[in-house]
């Protein structure tokens, strides 16, 4: 895919994401957004405050809670071979991933999933899920509908001490059973 064809793809991809994210609450009485105007951030930033390396990965805030008045967050997401976190649930927000580079295998409940460039995956809420980069480089976008406190977190683990190994990781991620829904000891609670 030529570079003119990735930039208009991202743009589509991204203006629909925003639009199925702040269709369910258009004229219901929600609250305007806060962001009154409209604002670009450019492939390579971030907003104010939102990068973030976890895990080894470097995460950037595309599109901030505040600005959609906690209505939905969006990332970008650059990793490397073998990259993904342990498996987890979200027990208040969807989540949307958009592959923009590289493979990743996903998996959401006991389904597991191979995307590419190009692909779009739906993450229903407490469904535990994770991913893990297949290529020797992987991007993506994702957003968290509603925002939650998802940004704080990202924080808060930025912050923690060295990126895990890679073996150490893995015992946390396809877990052998899938009987139940619920988190396990090998789930993160988010």
């Amino acid at each position: 895919m030529d570079t003119d064809a990735r930039r208009t793809a991202l743009k589509n991809i991204s203006a629909t994401m925003m639009g199925l994210a702040l269709a369910p609450h258009a004229g219901l009485g929600a609250s305007p957004t806060a962001q009154k105007s409209p604002f670009v951030v450019r492939s390579a930033d971030a907003r104010p405050g939102g990068r973030y390396r976890l895990m080894g990965f470097d995460l950037a805030l595309k599109v901030a809670s505040q600005d959609t008045d906690g209505q939905v967050s969006i990332f970008g997401g650059s990793y490397r071979k073998h990259d993904g976190p342990p498996l987890h649930v979200h027990y208040a927000q969807d989540e949307v991933f958009y592959i923009t580079e590289g493979e990743f295998l996903v998996q959401v409940g006991p389904e597991r999933f191979t995307l590419k460039a190009g692909d779009v995956i739906f993450l229903p809420r407490n469904i535990p899920h994770t991913f893990l980069t297949l290529s020797d480089t992987g991007r993506m976008l994702f957003m968290t509908h509603p925002s939650g406190s998802i940004e704080q977190l990202f924080q808060e683990l930025a912050a923690l001490p060295l990126r895990p190994r890679w073996k150490t990781r893995r015992k946390f991620m396809w877990p052998t059973s899938s009987a139940s829904s619920g988190p396990s000891s090998r789930q993160a609670r988010v």
